[in-house]
């Protein structure tokens, strides 16, 4: 199994910033997480002048945001710098003096700017705001397209996130080439906050088969994903002998694994997924992958294409 590679052991957690007044929880994770890998804290405010003002660091065409207003760039450039500013104070109280904490002000597309940007770094942390679906879907997502492209990791944490009585990291796997590399990596982000593991393989057996999907059918779909996660658990533990047998389990779930994994974030410090290998010759997201961008209630991540 592999990890996927980063840029080296000083490459930051990279952040991306609209609002501090409402990422408090983005700002925290990233900031958790920058101390226990040891590495930099990077936060970027990106904007594109003279286009809208409603959402600067979406650069999205006014038509898109009813409230909206044509600005100067010099406008733009003292709300980015205010709010760069904030959310690097506010990153400097999580951390302390245990990292080192930047930001800087990018001009362009923040997605695109982003992915750009994820070349050197070792992860991307973004927060996924609650917005209405009708909205987001005349928006579009930042997460999402970022998730979908980048080079390395991506974490998306829902706005207002607490980790107060949760517990577990849930590896959703599907059957699917990268599934070891999910794991793997879940397992070292357990090791990184003390969690446990959980396989998570939901089975959608009616999407499949129709009426077809009758109880033996079911059983025997069931019972074949079974050896399939329990092989695939098997291979996690000879990797890593350190880990524990009790702290690693597999579930197979006789239902949709959008909705398997959507639940499972109800309880759960982080859900761990990748991008359908299948999907090679399109680098964006599946349909499980972005459901739970839009409905997870933990942080997702979202790991990139082996290399």
């Amino acid at each position: 199994m592999s990890t996927p590679a980063t840029p080296g052991a000083t490459a930051p957690v990279l952040v991306g910033i609209l609002d501090p007044s409402t990422e408090a929880a983005l700002i925290e994770q990233a900031g958790h997480l920058a101390v226990s890998c040891g590495r930099p804290l990077r936060l970027v405010y990106v904007f594109q002048a003279n286009v809208v003002f409603g959402d600067p660091i979406l650069g999205l065409p006014g038509a898109m945001q009813p409230q909206s207003m044509i600005i100067d760039d010099s406008a733009v450039g003292r709300l980015a710098e205010q709010r760069l500013h904030e959310a690097v104070s506010r990153a400097r109280e999580v951390v302390g003096e245990a990292v080192e904490v930047s930001g800087e002000l990018l001009r362009g597309h923040a997605a695109h700017v982003l992915i750009k940007e994820s070349e050197n770094a070792h992860r991307v942390v973004l927060q996924r705001r609650r917005i209405s679906r009708t909205r987001r879907v005349f928006t579009g997502s930042v997460s999402a397209h970022v998730a979908g492209h980048a080079h390395c990791p991506v974490t998306v944490v829902p706005e207002g996130w607490s980790a107060e009585g949760r517990t577990g990291v849930v590896a959703g796997v599907g059957h699917d080439k990268t599934d070891d590399d999910v794991l793997d990596y879940a397992l070292d982000e357990a090791g990184r906050m003390d969690e446990a593991v959980t396989v998570l393989h939901g089975l959608d057996l009616m999407a499949l088969h129709a009426e077809l999907a009758d109880h033996t059918m079911t059983r025997e779909w069931t019972t074949r994903e079974e050896t399939y996660v329990a092989e695939l658990v098997q291979r996690a533990r000879a990797h890593d002998e350190e880990t524990p047998p009790t702290r690693l389990e597999g579930r197979v779930l006789a239902e949709g694994p959008a909705d398997a994994l959507v639940a499972a974030s109800e309880t759960a410090r982080l859900i761990v997924v990748g991008r359908a290998s299948h999907l090679n010759a399109f680098p964006h997201l599946g349909g499980v992958t972005r459901a739970l961008l839009r409905e997870a209630d933990c942080p997702v991540d979202v790991l990139p294409m082996p290399s």
